[in-house]
């Protein structure tokens, strides 16, 4: 009976040991599933040559900006799957550089061209005799200002409002097109991100899941509807406190009111040219001045006057 004992008691730790070794491993193996389940590789590709220098305005109801321009840079980001392609590569930067900076070339020193604006009359004139290098294209702003520009000059894009936010849409489009899709998501790529600059800190970012391969070129471009993704309604009113002018016409396009009337500038004592209670101070002192001048209070028995009897004087009569 106690060999026996001893022997099931030998059995029953063999087995639970056994067992412990099981779990560890099956531990070991969630764990490490579960880490799988979390790694998820990425690419992100931002050269100097994705740029391009561009002029714009935006324009929206009730407000023009002036025409300039930005240098704009552009970056890309691509989301993968868990594993990496059987050549090492989540996806070749080649293939993403070649894509984008073929698309910010055809950007480059242009004139933004918003074709879907809804505060703009835009006319394209493909044989407009004045201009001998091909047609032209009129925009006509609620302000009455009008800009002729040659059509060769302009990229006339898809977008509503020329900001940077639209471009990031647009731009998305464009990149996802050119670099194909369903060749992105066989090699388990499912999100891109396009991050539009138009200066240093000042950046938008797009950011979509890559269509499957069923998607045809059609539904890639509706994704892309820079249209789709504009809220209806009024401008809600900025209330941080900016004294710009998109942030005045934000106001003023709210609550049906003109622009706010420009406030005066608080000028401190002795501030000088643009007071008037300055100018009559000073008035007054050049009066007191001339007056002792000839009264003979002043260079009186051939002495000289220096700054400090004006000052002594002056200040008698302050």
């Amino acid at each position: 009976f106690f060999f026996c004992s001893e022997r099931y008691l030998r059995v029953g730790t063999m087995a639970t040991s056994t067992i412990a070794s099981a779990a560890s491993a099956a531990s070991a193996a969630g764990a490490a599933a579960s880490a799988m389940s979390m790694t998820a590789f990425e690419v992100f590709v931002s050269k100097d040559t994705f740029k391009f220098n561009a002029a714009h305005f935006v324009a929206y109801k009730g407000f023009r900006e002036r025409l300039h321009g930005h240098n704009y840079k552009v970056a890309v980001r691509l989301l993968g799957s868990r594993k990496i392609g059987p050549d090492g590569y989540v996806l070749d930067f080649g293939c993403v550089k070649a894509v984008t900076k073929k698309i910010c070339k055809d950007l480059n020193e242009h004139f933004i061209c918003p074709m879907r604006s809804d505060v703009m009359a835009i006319v394209v004139k493909d044989d407009d005799e004045s201009c001998l290098n091909g047609g032209t294209i009129t925009l006509t702003c609620e302000d009455g200002s009008v800009f002729v520009f040659p059509k060769k000059d302009c990229a006339m894009l898809p977008i509503v409002h020329a900001t940077t936010e639209e471009l990031a849409i647009y731009l998305w489009g464009k990149i996802l097109g050119a670099l194909n899709s369903e060749y992105l998501v066989k090699r388990g790529m499912h999100t891109m991100e396009v991050t539009v600059a138009e200066a240093v800190g000042q950046e938008a970012v797009f950011r979509m899941q890559i269509p499957d391969s069923s998607a045809s070129e059609d539904d890639v471009k509706a994704l892309s509807d820079v249209g789709s993704y504009i809220k209806n309604g009024d401008i809600v009113p900025m209330p941080c406190p900016t004294s710009t002018e998109a942030a005045h016409a934000s106001a003023s396009a709210s609550s049906g009111a003109g622009p706010p009337p420009e406030k005066k500038q608080k000028r401190s004592e002795g501030c000088g040219d643009g007071c008037k209670d300055c100018q009559a101070k000073l008035s007054a002192k050049l009066q007191q001045l001339a007056k002792a001048i000839n009264a003979g209070f002043l260079g009186g028995n051939g002495n000289k006057v220096d700054a400090k009897d004006l000052e002594d004087l002056l200040s008698k009569g302050g």
